[in-house]
């Protein structure tokens, strides 16, 4: 079993109680959650080494799940400022929406996790918990704590998705959804990308949802990459792709195989037409659009949705995750769709907005 999880109580549960055990630790600096609790999971290290992952999960009416009656996961992937506390509370209060259109999508049929990448960014540096340096986790780098362990934040992802295909837990599980807002979403569309095929029964879908750059699959760019040498470098581009996570799958088979990879899994992109705002690391997100709204359209301009991903433009919301996950888009693409396994979904919603806001570009705080 590659992932395992322990709650703050006793467990009751036998299939729990044979998972491995993350070790509980004291994290004063997060705050307590309506209908969650703070869960530790343990992640695996390719030495066979364990370490201890933070996440907000699932405990509605302060009571666990009965695993059983799970028929859907969704995972919400936080922003730069690793507020996954905020991003449980976006998806609890949407999935309380989404069960007025359907009663059957519920608080007990639907696990929720917002996992926390802890950072040095966040003042959090801890020895005894898995901690990224600065916002390395959304490309999928190595942790820097626990010494010595070194595990990509991309296996940590493949552990959890790993955790709720295991159908000695999760019988009735449906599907998975991986979603991310901002860097949330430039996290998912990457391990989207170069993510492993890990062979799951249960069907994926990621959802990205306002994402200020994509890792494009080619070398091609639509504006110029004169002043840029390192444009189509990792993690924009897929040259010199230096992470240990998939490494010989990236350098042997490059952009074709990777595309190939990309166009097998199901995409669900997502934009709040009212989002003109910019976060950047470096030159590269400039030589394909002047925004987050110019990148995703050129994105999909160059590579264009396939029949099975969804493409939603919602009109009056910005950069805003709550106000994302409780649109028609997040409702659906979080919740309702296939929730039955049968294949069903709803159709892509809104039309194309503007790539830029008439008179001025404005920048946006991130979240």
């Amino acid at each position: 079993m590659f992932l395992s999880l322990i709650y703050t109580t006793i467990f009751t549960s036998f299939a729990f109680a044979q998972q491995y055990a993350g070790r509980r630790v004291a994290v004063p600096e997060l705050p307590a959650v309506t209908g969650a609790e703070l869960a530790y999971f343990n992640i695996k290290n390719n030495n066979g080494g364990n370490v201890t992952m933070l996440n907000y999960f699932s405990f509605p009416n302060k009571k666990r799940q009965d695993t059983t009656k799970v028929q859907r996961a969704v995972l919400y992937i936080h922003g730069a400022n690793g507020n996954s506390q905020g991003y449980f509370s976006a998806m609890y209060q949407a999935l309380n929406k989404a069960t007025q259109l359907n009663p059957d999508v519920n608080q007990e049929s639907v696990a929720l996790m917002a996992p926390y990448f802890t950072s040095t960014k966040n003042n959090i540096e801890r020895s005894d918990i898995v901690t990224w340096n600065d916002v390395s986790w959304y490309i999928g780098a190595n942790s820097i704590y626990p010494q010595g362990h070194n595990v990509s934040s991309y296996d940590a992802l493949d552990q959890i998705l790993q955790y709720f295909n295991d159908i000695s837990i999760y019988p009735n599980m449906k599907e998975i959804v991986v979603a991310g807002h901002s860097m949330g979403a430039q996290m998912v569309q990457r391990y989207a990308a170069v993510g492993k095929d890990l062979f799951l029964h249960v069907p994926v879908v990621y959802w990205t949802a306002n994402p200020s750059s994509f890792v494009w699959l080619n070398s091609q760019r639509p504006l110029t990459t004169d002043s840029c040498p390192t444009y189509n470098d990792w993690h924009h581009g897929l040259e010199n792709y230096n992470m240990d996570y998939e490494r010989t799958f990236v350098r042997t088979l490059g952009s074709l195989g990777v595309r190939l990879r990309y166009g097998s899994r199901h995409i669900a992109y997502a934009r709040g037409l009212n989002d003109f705002g910019d976060y950047k690391d470096g030159c590269a997100p400039d030589t394909t659009g002047a925004n987050r709204g110019a990148r995703m359209y050129n994105f999909l301009d160059a590579f264009p949705a396939d029949s099975g991903d969804t493409v939603d433009f919602i009109a009056g919301i910005g950069h805003n995750t709550g106000q994302m996950a409780a649109s028609e888009s997040g409702l659906n693409r979080l919740f309702l769709d296939n929730f039955y396994g049968n294949g069903t979904r709803h159709a892509d919603i809104g039309e194309r907005g503007p790539p830029t806001r008439p008179g001025k570009r404005r920048l946006e705080e991130f979240d």
